[in-house]
């Protein structure tokens, strides 16, 4: 069902497999599960690469964490002291060795420590120590070896997105200063909303060339990245310039006369309809920047309508781009 692979993705599958070899092989072993379990929960990472990198840091950032819980059970044993300067003292020396990424399996594995430590305590240090590199190391070869994690549908689907929710907002913001209504709090949430949608992207596609330096793809994968990263370009210049179109001062106020009216209302169907803007319509903005520009009048609006031939110009050539990669 469409719902459960939305819940159930291959990271939760991941995880929970990686948990399940991690306590299958202490059991094997003869060791305590709750160590190893933990770090393998938190080593689950997008990428092959990341789960690795951390892997390294995480090591002996656990190495450290066990530790202190060893060295503070021995002097305070299991009292409230010794968990708070346990947890404290491994989060304040993994800062300082910058081994962020490690903090928490640390903190967790002294935390849980203190009251499974008792008096071997040489046995459990190294116990803890075997354990967490066993979580560690099975999570990062499930990570590597099961359901290689491909960002490119996604990538797709959410570029298809944004440059729906662009073109909408375009239409929107165009009906909106043509009513005179030049400051909207509708299409700055708006616009806000697509940022997030990029700025995810641009994570997802970082992910996508980690995977490419463990994963073998083939050629059709990678044109399609380029194609994808390309979109990707003209959406950041087209949010720029609709920025520019929303973000207005305070005092902003102009109008525009019947002719451009009736070319601004042709452009906006144009699109709505997902037809050619008429080119009358871009010349008449176009004579109106040039009179604008050659008068010195009204700044506000000749800025507008530079956005706004902008836009145009970014959608005929990205329209001519479809079209020559579409041509055999």
């Amino acid at each position: 069902m469409k719902w459960t692979k939305q819940i159930i993705g291959p990271r939760i599958i991941k995880t929970g497999l990686a948990t399940f070899l991690t306590a299958l092989f202490c059991q094997l072993l003869h060791l305590p599960a709750t160590f190893a379990v933990i770090a393998s929960l938190v080593s689950i990472e997008p990428t092959a690469k990341a789960s690795l990198r951390k892997a390294f840091i995480r090591f002996p950032a656990s190495i450290l964490g066990a530790f202190i819980a060893v060295t503070s059970a021995y002097f305070l044993g299991e009292s409230p002291l010794a968990y708070s300067i346990a947890a404290t003292l491994t989060i304040v020396i993994c800062y300082q060795l910058k081994l962020h990424d490690g903090m928490l399996v640390a903190s967790l594995t002294a935390a849980a420590m203190i009251p499974n430590i008792h008096d071997d305590f040489v046995f459990n240090f190294f116990s803890r120590l075997v354990t967490t590199t066993i979580g560690l190391t099975t999570a990062g070869l499930v990570n590597f070896l099961v359901l290689p994690p491909k960002y490119q549908l996604q990538i797709e689907t959410l570029i298809n997105n944004v440059e729906s929710e662009l073109q909408q907002l375009f239409i929107t913001r165009g009906k909106e200063v043509l009513i005179g209504h030049y400051h909207s709090k509708d299409s700055v949430r708006k616009l806000i909303q697509i940022s997030k949608m990029i700025t995810k992207i641009e994570q997802l596609i970082q992910y996508e060339h980690e995977e490419f330096q463990y994963h073998q793809s083939d050629i059709n994968r990678k044109k399609l990245m380029m194609t994808l990263e390309k979109r990707l370009q003209f959406n950041r210049l087209y949010i720029i310039h609709l920025t520019n179109m929303i973000y207005m001062p305070q005092e902003t106020a102009f109008d525009f006369h019947a002719e451009e009216r009736q070319a601004y209302t042709d452009i906006i169907m144009a699109m709505q309809q997902h037809e050619p803007v008429p080119r009358t319509a871009l010349s008449t903005f176009k004579s109106s920047v040039k009179h604008l520009a050659e008068f010195d009048d009204n700044q506000l609006k000749s800025h507008y309508i530079y956005e706004l031939l902008m836009i145009q110009k970014l959608l005929t050539e990205q329209h001519a781009d479809y079209q020559t990669d579409e041509t055999p």
